[in-house]
């Protein structure tokens, strides 16, 4: 019961975080030109790269650890060694951008040159992590309601200080990553305090090496599909234009949403959750079957996606945006091994086997750059996106592959690849019926839709126990909707 809670206030929480995101869009391609947008994009997916290095795998180190030190009383020292960590590491990184020019993006993409656009980036980029960390606390005590609430309030903040940096004083780019500084920063500073006067904060040379030790190799892991996406973007900006950027960019954030509502808060949840329950007899169980229903809601959120932002593409930006919706097609599948890369980390990390999931990711990651790179010099857009789903899909398999190793659970592949086959037919019917008028694309999809679904419930594949659960969830919900 905890864990769907949390995992629904996660869900809130991240959606309000990235909704926030979508609703800066028509600013940004309203108040910049496509060739600005692109290169904000690129800087974005930058900061992300900073995000993954600055936070040495603390976010994990974290979540393993936290029982442990909180049962021996020590959850200050557990608090401000990883805080210290995420600190002396961000300063390195300002450093070292401080030592790179300005010019330097000017050449890689013909445009003009933007004052300390190198500083902002890693400055941006430090203050998210920061703000991203300081909320574990949150997680580990299980105060999703907590969670939700900064969330909120940090989307807000963010909000506010962006458009008024854009629209009100017009500083463009700069003014864009300005917001974020601010923003993030001041959240992460107030929490800060708020935890060190309840908690503590104590600072062990012991605990920041054994913390390191286990979190560095995560680097690789979390830094590898936005080295994969930032490296396909700077190759894109390269071989075609910017232009084409803003289009992948549009396309890759429409897609994400899917990690946004579904995999994202489930990760937040599951990770605790196994940990906590590591000495569970059910455990393995519950894995096997979590395997078979985060591949079905995936697919059921896909196509609420692509049926959503049929209509809604129009509303993001500009005409020549309208091109970036196809593309959409091509990048959801990938994402669904998101979730698998997810719950092969937490099977391997039960045995502190971090290197696994480093040397794994940090391998592939490679692979797919070089990938990215000649099928973007080849095909453009569409070689930036074999790069992207190739690492995604590698990546999942892998590193679910190596966790099923450490812990060994059953798959239910008859009912995962029946899942795979429903998908396959929706994503070719939709794309087909995409090129009709909107009026005849929304009837067309919900018939085949409803249709599928009601044939898929009637099949084998839900067992008596499971039907029962559906059946009773949606009489529940029906009643809440009859009393309002």
């Amino acid at each position: 019961m905890s864990f769907g809670k949390n995992t629904l206030f996660y869900a809130i929480g991240i959606i309000v975080i990235r909704l926030t995101t979508f609703l800066l869009i028509p600013l940004y391609t309203h108040y910049l030109t496509q060739e600005e947008y692109g290169l904000l994009a690129t800087l974005l997916f930058t900061s992300e790269i900073i995000i993954t290095i600055n936070d040495v795998g603390m976010r994990s180190a974290f979540m393993r650890f936290f029982s442990e030190f909180s049962g021996k009383n020590r959850l200050s020292e557990l608090i401000g060694s990883s805080i210290s960590l995420n600190i002396i590491s961000g300063i390195i990184l300002i450093i070292v951008a401080s030592l790179i020019p300005d010019s330097y993006i000017a050449k890689i993409f013909n445009t003009k040159v933007i004052d300390y656009i190198i500083i902002l980036t890693i400055c941006a980029g430090v203050a998210k992590t920061l703000s991203l960390n300081i909320l574990s606390y949150f997680r580990v005590k299980n105060l999703g309601g907590s969670y939700l609430i900064i969330s909120l309030v940090t989307s807000i903040i963010l909000f506010i200080i962006t458009w008024f940096t854009l629209v009100v004083e017009n500083l463009g780019i700069t003014g864009v990553l300005i917001a974020q500084i601010i923003s993030f920063g001041v959240v992460w500073l107030l929490i800060l305090l708020w935890i060190a006067f309840k908690e503590g904060f104590k600072i062990n040379i012991g605990t920041v090496k054994m913390l390191f030790k286990f979190g560095y190799p995560l680097i690789f892991v979390a830094s590898g599909v936005i080295l994969i996406n930032t490296s396909g973007n700077y190759f894109l900006g390269i071989f075609r234009n910017l232009e084409e950027v803003a289009l992948l960019s549009i396309a890759y954030k429409v897609a994400s949403i899917s990690v946004m509502i579904l995999i994202a808060p489930f990760q937040l949840a599951f990770e605790p959750y196994v940990f906590n329950n590591k000495h569970n007899p059910k455990l393995k169980s519950i894995l096997s079957k979590t395997v078979t229903y985060i591949t079905l809601a995936y697919l059921i959120v896909s196509v609420i996606i692509l049926f959503i932002f049929k209509y809604l593409i129009h509303f993001i930006g500009s005409p020549e945006y309208l091109n970036s919706y196809p593309l959409i097609y091509l990048l959801l599948p990938a994402f669904l091994f998101t979730a698998f890369n997810y719950i092969g980390q937490a099977m391997i990390h039960l045995n502190n086997k971090t290197k696994t999931t480093g040397i794994t990711s940090f391998s592939i990651t490679v692979v797919s750059i070089i990938i990215s790179y000649f099928c973007t010099q080849a095909f453009g857009i569409y070689g930036t996106i074999i790069g992207v789903n190739f690492f995604l899909i590698v990546t999942g398999i892998s590193l679910f592959y190596f966790g099923n190793k450490e812990f060994p659970i059953k798959i239910e592949y008859k009912r995962i690849l029946s899942v795979f086959v429903l998908g396959i037919s929706l994503f070719i019917v939709m794309y087909n019926l995409s090129s009709y008028d909107n009026l005849s694309f929304l009837i067309y999809s919900l018939i085949v839709f409803i249709i599928s679904i009601s044939v898929f419930y009637k099949s084998s594949f839900f067992c008596d126990e499971e039907k029962n659960f559906i059946n009773n969830s949606l009489s529940s919900f029906w009643k809440i909707i009859k009393l309002r």
